[in-house]
């Protein structure tokens, strides 16, 4: 790589040795087997020495407040940690690290010949090398308990999960990206480290992740003073180590070109990869550029990925609908606000998460599942989401039986997990005689999951009547949702806009002289329809009639493919004559 770019791109001072980072914690799928049930993360190779592993952990600023030598010296034989962290990923290279560095202090590594679950029998045919065995094996807590898995087929978990029941491997790390990870239970069936100078069986190494979320002081206290554990917090890298990452994943691409800018690349990755971004990403870029054969100097652009777009960004999409002024505002704000927890964290100056729940109170047809569409889409493009969008209603929230309500509103967090989940008429949740014990174990298990999963953004929308009895019926629910927005109906005025706007999309035109018909057709339909007056519905009611006048016009006399004022006219007379013609049917048989 050439000088110039290593002098622009110099890490921070007291970063480590210029060029110093860590081996990359690659997640190894086994076969048979769901990645987040069990996987593993190979060790850093062998030829890596315990004074470069201990040299490349120090240079890492998100393992600055993990001291190895004080855990190595105070450990109770085998080590156990209680990994604190914001990352699994960077738990995981956490834990790869802090075992390779015991297996190099240690000479009695070697050669164990532990006994393989039923499960994974197939590791033991035709002499092939167990992959566990140098291994970080990533296991999940449904493993030693099966309540903790919510939502899954209970028969799908081995029957092996005990203290002696995983693979031979060199360490195990539990870790769940959401939901709880420690109880009773799997702090019973944690394998004990075993002491890499004696004769116990089972892992030299057992960590535990937890995210600030997913603590329980009190089995965090059991697993310090019964079983030895130590606690160890894992931050997040900075800027200056990311360019690091880079320049070394970059270094057997080719050379960079004079003014590469690393933190462009960065930049990209991280708005394209929302909330899933890791250090591997960056890999993935340079293998990019391998793959689409870029010869010569690197710039920044050859490594940017363009993920496919079939639409406009989701901010400029919001910033056109017609008002909602408030609505954006709240969108602002709350994109701010997770963008600046992201670099304080990355800052090593971590603030407690931001409440990014909402409720959306407003008539039909004013946006408001169009707009929850679009906190995802932005939430995504800025970062700090993975832009998964899952829309319920009570038919996806309430089991047919007591009992199945919960695991249907766990497998519903899961799908939506680091975007929006949209609840959508949760005034159907409502029953104002109270017995109704299916809506309430749904609002409680909504409240409990939007606990544990405060990555997550809930949104509920529901009439303003409905909302604020939603709300008063569980102060859980209350204290959980930070901002209720009111999406107001749209007026006349407003609705010639969402018109325009909806011409504009589809390449046509509203003639001007044609808006006076529009606006008298949106009043008389309000004064026929009342409080049943679907807003921006109506808007796009009138459109589609009116390029049906235009279709048939152009069917039987020809004429320029444009609306016309006589199209929207005999649109707009047809749909007024609509209603009344339905009062006027008598009922079927009399």
């Amino acid at each position: 790589m050439n000088t110039q770019t290593r002098q622009q791109n110099k890490p921070d001072p007291g970063a480590g040795r210029p060029g110093t980072v860590c081996f990359p914690a690659r997640l190894m799928k086994l076969p048979g087997i769901p990645r987040e049930k069990l996987a593993y993360t190979p060790l850093p190779p062998e030829n890596r020495g315990i004074r470069q592993l201990l040299e490349e952990f120090r240079a890492a600023p998100q393992f600055a407040q993990i001291d190895p030598r004080r855990l190595l010296e105070q450990r109770r034989g085998g080590l156990g940690v209680i990994l604190l962290t914001q990352s699994d990923y960077y738990a995981r290279q956490a834990a790869m690290y802090l075992t390779a560095i015991v297996v190099a202090a240690q000479s009695k590594l070697r050669g164990r010949e532990d006994a393989l679950p039923d499960e994974l029998f197939w590791l033991e045919e035709d002499g092939e090398e167990n992959p566990l065995e140098n291994a970080l094996a990533v296991a999940s807590p449904a493993l030693l308990d099966p309540h903790l898995e919510e939502g899954r087929e209970k028969g799908a978990h081995p029957d092996g999960a005990s203290k002696t029941g995983f693979p031979p491997t060199a360490a195990l790390l539990v870790a769940a990206p959401a939901g709880p990870v420690l109880s009773r239970q799997v702090v019973e069936n944690l394998p004990l480290p075993a002491d890499p100078d004696g004769e116990e069986r089972g892992p030299f190494c057992v960590f535990v992740a937890l995210h600030p979320q997913q603590v329980d002081l009190e089995l965090v206290e059991e697993l310090r003073f019964s079983y030895g554990y130590h606690v160890c917090r894992v931050g997040q890298p900075d800027q200056g180590y990311l360019r690091r990452v880079l320049l070394e994943f970059l270094e057997p691409v080719g050379e960079t070109a004079p003014d590469f800018d690393a933190d462009q690349v960065i930049a990209a990755l991280r708005q394209y990869r929302g909330a899933a971004f890791d250090e591997t990403d960056l890999e993935r870029a340079a293998l990019w550029a391998v793959q689409r054969g870029l010869s010569g100097p690197l710039t920044a652009r050859d490594l940017i990925f363009r993920p496919l777009s079939l639409e406009r960004q989701g901010r400029e999409r919001l910033d056109a609908m017609v008002g909602l002024t408030p609505v954006k505002e709240t969108v602002e704000r709350l994109t701010a606000r997770l963008l600046l927890e992201r670099q304080r964290s990355m800052e090593g100056r971590p603030m407690s998460p931001a409440c990014r729940n909402m409720a959306f109170s407003g008539p039909p047809g004013t946006g408001k599942s169009v707009v929850a569409r679009l906190v995802a889409q932005i939430l995504r493009e800025e970062g700090v989401g993975t832009g998964r969008f899952v829309e319920a209603g009570r038919e996806q929230l309430i089991g047919s039986y007591l009992g199945q309500t919960s695991p249907k509103v766990a497998a519903l967090f899961e799908k939506a997990r680091g975007g929006v989940l949209f609840i959508d008429e949760a005034g159907a949740l409502l029953n104002a005689r109270g017995d109704d014990i299916y809506a309430a174990e749904a609002v409680n298990a909504l409240v409990r999951h939007m606990e544990l999963h405060p990555e997550t953004v809930v949104i509920f929308a529901t009439y303003p009547q409905e909302m604020e009895q939603l709300l008063a019926s569980n102060p859980g629910l209350s204290s959980r949702v930070a901002r209720v927005l009111d999406f107001p109906g749209y007026s006349d005025a407003e609705l010639l806009g969402i018109l325009e706007f909806l011409a504009r999309a589809e390449g046509d035109r509203i003639p001007p002289e044609a808006g006076e018909t529009c606006l008298e057709f949106f009043r008389q339909l309000r004064q026929q329809k009342g409080d049943c007056f679907g807003n921006g519905r109506e808007a796009r009611r009138l459109y589609q009639a009116a390029v049906e006048e235009l279709a048939l016009r152009r069917r039987k006399s020809g004429g320029a493919d444009e609306l016309c004022s006589q199209d929207l006219a005999r649109a707009a007379a047809r749909l007024l004559e609509q209603p009344a013609q339905r009062r006027q049917m008598a009922a079927i048989g009399f």
